[in-house]
């Protein structure tokens, strides 16, 4: 136990977050890790913003059926929707939000700096913003939902949507390694948050059913 490192939970990190006194702050959604083979649409860091009533973050979720309701709706328009948690029940529930469809793109974007993985042109496929319990500027949040799952490797994948980084507080991205270049540029600090899904680092709290009684380590 003295050797496991602390890795907040997402209760603990967006509490963190939100009290940080530099911005934005970066939280790494490591169960969620898209370029790991993840479902790229957990819940968990979102349930918490939410709960918390925290201000000025985004969110980037794999929805293209809540993408498609946007773009029926329209530019301008107020719709309810369930986003997320739709592919297993491994990244959390779907979360009902009421929200503007602030932006609606095709989610293509180029990314010209030395990124992870060295891929230029990206593909998010459609793509739509919503802004969420927004009253105020700077209030409530942002909800990027495309149709192609999208590893975080360029924080284009958010401005193509006209979203500015720079002034939000909380950005959060699914990946481990893959956000780094990307996102360290921009964000005063970040954050590794310890999340249930298919990427977990929390390997004690996964259930081994078919493994040996004495699996060295884990046993």
């Amino acid at each position: 136990e003295e050797l496991m490192p602390h890795v907040p939970d997402a209760e603990e990190a967006v509490r963190t977050a939100m009290n940080s006194s530099e911005y934005p702050v970066g939280l790494f959604e490591l169960g969620d890790n898209i370029g790991g083979g993840s479902a790229g649409d957990a819940t968990i860091i979102l349930e918490q913003l939410l709960a918390q009533k925290a201000d000025g973050w985004v969110v980037a979720l794999y929805d293209p059926e809540a993408v498609q309701q946007c773009v029926a709706a329209g530019i301008g328009a107020t719709l309810e929707l369930t986003v997320g948690g739709k592919l297993d029940d491994m990244h959390g529930a779907p979360q009902s939000v009421t929200g503007r469809v602030r932006a609606l793109c095709d989610g293509k974007f180029e990314e010209t700096q030395r990124r992870h993985g060295g891929r230029r042109y990206h593909d998010q496929g459609l793509t739509a913003v919503i802004e969420v319990n927004r009253a105020a500027p700077g209030k409530g949040g942002l909800i990027l939902l495309n149709s192609k799952r999208t590893a975080p490797m360029s924080i284009h994948e958010l401005t193509c949507a006209g979203i500015v980084p720079e002034q939000q507080r909380i950005l959060v991205a699914k990946g481990a390694v893959a956000p780094r270049a990307a996102y360290e540029p921009v964000c005063k600090r970040i954050i590794e948050v310890d999340t249930a899904g298919a990427t977990s680092i929390s390997i004690p709290k996964e259930q081994y059913g078919l493994a040996r009684q004495t699996l060295y380590e884990w046993q």
